[in-house]
Order: structure tokens, then sequence, then C-alpha cells
């Protein structure tokens, strides 16, 4: 096992916790124990969220000699998903950890039920954050948190996962970079080859978010035509069945732009996410300063582009995550017009968990000497 000190970086909402009366928080504490029992080492595990030590605790220990001991501990529950920083702690350590080639340090723990994790969930849109976290060995804890703490059951599963915990540390291998194109080749991509695949994205990411930004704004309009056809019908007498017949035409409506507002959000975050290992490597590489004049010039102008692309997505981010408040309230009004304010709502979430993706992208580049470029 790596001398260096063993670290579980544990991921939960307090609010789970308070509800499940400390378990959660015992659970983690409980685990350490066992770890240390086993292994003679201790486990480190590190709690509050609320610090901003914690997420630069991960990140450090990650871009260091301490890379194969620091695991992220997403505790999931329906709750954990609702939260968005829960859900960019696990984008955010998924793609760094994907860039070392690690993928197994991303431990997740499947606490409270969420059906997507296992089993297709018909007229739910995918959750692109579950998907991340399905792709893992998860542990199910489903059961087992309704087990008292001191039963043979618990401190037997307990004692499994620390064994689990010991035994990924054991065979983890060294780090080993990703490059950016996940295709075989002859020789790997340089330096330039790699930042051109990133370079050649980026019009295609601006592309997408202009055009998801444009289909949202003709789905505003019709929702707002619906709200004046209400008021009209009720003004006449029109009653529920009035309401109802508007919520048929509005449904009618929505079909086609709903339907490429979910191809747009799944496009955005599917390209994003697969190259997101690369750059973090090529950001890392470009941090690391041993680069020729031509490189470091190169990686300049590259990371201004991306300090626009953040100016243009976070300020259509905002607007969207607005939108998608807005329309989460009226999805409750009707039956007819709930999956797709679903889908609208789920294709928006994608995008907020995209732009994870793009403002780690800019703490990195701010760390290093290239980051004093123009910012929008």
């Amino acid at each position: 096992m790596n001398n260096e000190q063993s670290a579980g970086f544990w991921s939960y909402t307090h609010r789970d916790d308070e509800l499940d009366d400390g378990r959660i928080v015992r659970l983690s504490e409980l685990i350490a124990s066992a770890f240390e029992m086993i292994t003679g080492e201790p486990l480190e595990i590190f709690l509050d969220k609320r610090s901003i030590e914690w997420g630069d605790a991960w990140r450090i220990r990650l871009e260091s000699a301490l890379t194969g001991t620091t695991f992220l501990i997403p505790v999931v529950t329906p709750k954990f998903l609702k939260s968005q920083e829960c859900r960019r702690e696990v984008i955010k350590f998924s793609g760094h950890a994907a860039s070392l080639g690690l993928d197994e340090l991303l431990l997740p723990i499947h606490y409270v039920n969420v059906p997507q994790l296992v089993q297709e969930t018909e007229g739910e849109p995918a959750d692109e954050v579950v998907e991340l976290i399905a792709r893992r060995q998860w542990v199910d804890w489903r059961e087992l948190r309704l087990e008292d703490e001191d039963s043979p059951v618990y401190r037997q599963a307990v004692h499994k996962l620390a064994l689990r915990i010991s035994a990924i540390l054991e065979s983890a291998p060294p780090a080993r970079p990703v490059e950016m194109s996940q295709e075989a080749a002859e020789e790997p991509p340089g330096f330039i080859e790699v930042m051109a695949e990133a370079e050649e994205a980026l019009p295609a990411w601006l592309e997408i978010i202009q055009k998801f930004a444009a289909v949202i704004a003709v789905i505003g309009q019709a929702s707002t035509w619906a709200t004046q056809e209400i008021g009209t019908s009720d003004d006449r007498g029109g009653g529920f069945a009035g309401r109802m017949r508007v919520a048929e035409q509005l449904a009618e409506r929505l079909a086609e732009p709903v339907a490429e507002v979910d191809a747009l959000g799944s496009q955005y975050w599917a390209k994003l996410s697969a190259i997101d290992p690369g750059i973090i490597g090529f950001i890392r590489l470009a941090g690391e300063g041993d680069l020729s004049p031509e490189d470091r010039q190169a990686a300049h102008d590259f990371f201004k582009e991306i300090r626009e692309l953040a100016g243009v997505t976070r300020e259509t981010t905002a607007q969207l995550q607005g939108f998608s408040d807005n329309v989460g309230g009226a999805a409750r009004s009707s039956s007819r017009l709930r999956p797709q304010f679903r889908t609208i709502q789920a294709s928006v979430q994608k995008v907020i968990d995209g732009q994870a993706v793009i403002d780690e992208w800019n703490r990195m580049i701010d760390d290093t000497d290239l980051g004093d470029v123009d910012r929008p």
C-alpha cells in the first residue's frame, strides 16, 4: 500500500444526515476505524463541504504524489442529486480522476433508492450524474442503512467496505495521464495535436449553447401564449375544461421544440464530458511550464478562447436556471405537460452541469502562469 496517508472525501447533503439522525457521518467514522483496524494505517475522511478548503484539498492531492490515495465517496440519495454542489463535486472529481486513468477513485454509496441507478425508468429523462455514478461499482447501502449500527450485519458490511477500499489502494496503478483522443494511434498525440482537437470543439459548443437558448426562447413564448389564453378562457367562464384545452394545445406546440432541447442538451453534455479529461490533462501539462515559446503562445491563445466560451455559457446558464425553476412550478399544473417540462428541466440541468466542467477548466487555468488572459 502507498506509504502516504489515504484520504476519503465524503460527499453528502447535511440535510440527509439530519434526517437520518447523523448516521451518514457516523458511517464515515466507522469506515475509517475499520480501515485502520484492517491495515494498521489511518484513513482520513474529510467531511465539511461548506469549507472552501474541502474542494481545494482533493484537487491538491490528485495533482500531487497523493493521487492514488485519494477517494471521493458520494453518498447518493434523491436529495444528493438535487444538490448543485454535490453534482458539481462528482462531475469535477470524475474528470480529474479520468484524466489520470484512475476512475476507481470515485466510490459511490447508494444510500437511498435512486431508481435510475438500478433500472430503466420509463418516461424519465437521463441524468448525466446518475450515469457517471452508474458506471462505477457502487456500494449498495439501501437496506443496510435500516439496520442497527451495532448489528452483526451492519458491522460486517462496514468491514467489507473498508476491505474494498484497502484492496483498491493496493492494486491502484500509477497515474497515467489520458490524452485528448481516445482512439488508438501509432504515436501518441503531441501538445499541439491535443490542443487542436479541443480548439475545434469550442465553436461546436458555442453553437449548441446558442441554439439551446434560442429554442428555450420559443418555449417561453409558447408558455406566455398559454398563460394569456388561460386568462381569456377564465374571463369567459371556461373553467378547468378551458384550461385543459389550452394545456392540450400547448403540449402540441411544445412537441417539436422540447424534442430539440432534449437533443441539444445531450449533445452538449456528451461533447464536454468526452473531452474533459483531455483538457484537464492539457491544462496540467501547460502548467508545468516546460513548453517552447511557440507552444506557450498557442496555449495562451487557446486559454483565451476558453475564457470567451465561459463568459457566454455562464450568462446563458444563469438565464436557463431561472427558466427551469419557473418550468418546475408550471409542471405541476397538468399531467399532459408534466413529461415535457421534466424533459426541459433535465436538458437545462445538462447545461448547468456542463458549466461546472468549464468553470473547473478556468480555475485550473488561473493556477498556471498562462492564466493571465483577458476575461470577457
